[in-house]
C-alpha cells in the first residue's frame, strides 16, 4: 500500500487526523473506520420511504470516495496477491453499494462491510504488535 498517497488524499478531505498520523498503520485504520462509519450510515438511511435522503446521498458519496482512496493506494505490483485481494474486496463493496442505492435496500454490501470490519481488526492487531 502506498501510504503517502493515502495521507495526501486525506489532506484533501475533512479527515485531518489521519493526514497527521505518523505511522501507516494508523492511517489505514482511520481510513477503514471512516469507511465503516459511512457505509453503516448509508445502510441506516437507504430506505426511500423512511431514510434521510440527504444523509443517504452524502454517506454514499463518502463511501465511494473512501473506497477509491483505498483502491488507488494499493501497489498491485509490489503487493502481490494480498493487494489484488484487497482491491477485489473494495470493488465488491463499491459495486454492491451502487446496486443497493438503486434498489433502496441493503443486500450484498453488508457482506462486504463485514469483510472491511475484519480487515480493520487485522490492521489493529498488526499495529498493536
Amino acid at each position: 500500500m502506498e501510504f503517502d498517497k493515502v495521507a495526501k488524499a486525506y489532506r484533501k478531505t475533512d479527515m485531518f487526523g489521519a493526514a497527521e498520523a505518523k505511522d501507516p498503520e494508523t492511517v489505514v485504520i482511520m481510513v477503514m473506520e471512516e469507511l465503516i462509519k459511512a457505509v453503516s450510515s448509508f445502510h441506516k438511511n437507504i430506505s426511500l420511504k423512511s431514510g434521510d435522503l440527504i444523509t443517504r446521498s452524502k454517506t454514499f458519496s463518502r463511501s465511494i470516495s473512501v473506497i477509491y482512496m483505498l483502491q488507488s493506494s494499493l501497489d498491485l505490483e509490489k503487493g502481490g496477491q494480498l493487494a489484488s485481494d484487497l482491491f477485489r474486496i473494495y470493488e465488491y463493496l463499491r459495486i454492491h453499494l451502487i446496486k443497493d442505492l438503486r434498489t433502496g435496500s441493503v443486500n450484498k454490501s453488508s457482506i462486504a462491510l463485514n469483510s472491511i470490519v475484519d480487515i480493520k481488526e487485522a490492521w489493529l492487531s498488526l499495529a498493536s504488535d
